[in-house]
């Protein structure tokens, strides 16, 4: 057992006491009344000043059992009860002395100012004018000798004042840390709920990235080979070819994500990502589609860090299923540009004259998605129509570095 452990016994009679503390101040005024019957004055109803002092005793007992439900009346009425023991001119005893130092610590533990320090003012002056003026039975007990017991008295007032203090402010630094957990919990909770949900944004950008395109582009080849299945069976065989590679790579990667969601992080292998280095085998798996795709590289791609090249890959790709779906047929220039502190990639189609303007694709989960991951490294993407060539453009321009 550890030292200063309480017993199981003795933590079930604390628990009690915490939430029923009349229990603990019923055993104080009984113990008040015991003090009351074994020393002088005694309690009895032989004359009037013992009638009167044993009604005071009492009556500060009972009142005493309501000092923390009822802190306010339950010293008023110990102040009147003593106001009348001091009016009766009984002699001060020992019960009367215990009485006055509960009241004055119970001023520190359970009033708020200004009422704290009223009440501990009516329990100083109320001490020394019963010690100033009331009958002491002692032979030779001169103002001396009253003002050396009112000092003690004052003493130990204090001290039990000054109890009452220590045990406030521990009770306000338990408060302030049972305060503190709570709001720390309470913290905790949103953080776990912001991370669910950032985690929930990033999986559906995922599945929107992997799904996606894999869709879009497997539609576009089916379309393509529509057109070429009667005049060119070779090339419809190597578009259905592509369809199921396709299909294939988008099962596998699902597969993957729900391992990566159902696997605890330190067993996951985890797949290379893709990178600007990966734009070539990108635009040759839409090869076979009805639209043209050129890609244009400027720089190193290798060089690009690789959270920036799986950036604007993931924006590139998006870009392309945005066009193929609502601009299919369209020629298409994917730009790539590596500088020295950006990197810029820029995808354009030029209208046929019979396509509308794909201005729906804007307002899409897609753009959303591309411009946050632009947002998160520091970048920008801009989407809209192109002043120069009339068609649809989305340029991002991406940092290779945080500032």
């Amino acid at each position: 057992m550890e030292p200063f452990a309480l017993s199981p016994a003795a933590e079930r009679l604390q628990a009690v006491f915490r939430t029923r503390p009349w229990l603990l101040d019923t055993v104080v005024a009984v113990l008040v009344v015991m003090v009351g019957a074994i020393s002088r004055p005694t309690l009895s109803f032989t004359t009037w000043p013992q009638t009167v002092h044993t009604l005071v005793v009492t009556g500060c007992a009972a009142a005493l059992v309501l000092r923390r439900l009822h802190p306010r009346p339950a010293l008023t009425v110990v102040a009147i009860l003593l106001l009348v023991h001091l009016i009766a001119a009984i002699e001060p005893g020992i019960c009367v002395a215990l009485i006055c130092l509960i009241a004055a610590y119970t001023t520190q533990t359970q009033l708020a100012p200004p009422w704290r320090w009223v009440f501990l003012a009516a329990v100083y002056s109320g001490a020394v004018a019963a010690i100033m003026m009331s009958p002491i039975p002692a032979p030779a007990v001169d103002v001396r000798g009253r003002l050396i017991a009112a000092g003690v008295v004052l003493t130990l007032l204090t001290l039990a004042a000054l109890a009452g203090v220590i045990r406030r402010q521990r009770r306000a630094r338990y408060v302030l840390a049972i305060e503190r957990a709570s709001m720390l919990e309470a913290r905790q909770d949103a953080e776990r709920r912001l991370a669910a949900v950032e985690e929930r944004t990033r999986i559906a950008r995922e599945m929107h990235d992997i799904l996606g395109h894999s869709l879009n582009a497997i539609a576009a080849q089916a379309e393509g080979v529509r057109y070429v299945l009667r005049s060119d069976a070779d090339r419809a065989d190597q578009a259905l070819a592509d369809i199921g590679r396709l299909s294939r790579r988008a099962v596998d990667d699902v597969r993957d994500l729900i391992d990566v969601l159902t696997t605890d992080a330190a067993e996951t292998s985890v797949l290379p990502t893709p990178s600007l280095g990966d734009m070539p085998d990108l635009i040759a798996s839409l090869q076979y589609t009805r639209a043209a795709i050129r890609l244009q590289v400027d720089g190193d791609l290798d060089s690009v860090p690789g959270h920036v090249g799986l950036a604007a890959y993931r924006i590139v790709q998006e870009s392309l299923t945005n066009a193929l779906k609502h601009a299919d047929g369209v020629p298409i220039t994917v730009r790539v540009a590596v500088q020295d502190r950006h990197v810029e990639v820029a995808v354009l189609n030029s209208l046929a004259p019979a396509v509308p303007l794909p201005g729906r694709a804007a307002g899409g989960r897609g753009i959303i998605g591309m411009r946050e991951r632009a947002r998160a490294l520091g970048g920008t993407v801009r989407a809209g129509p192109d002043p120069t060539t009339g068609g649809w453009c989305v340029r991002a321009m991406l940092p290779r570095s945080r500032a």
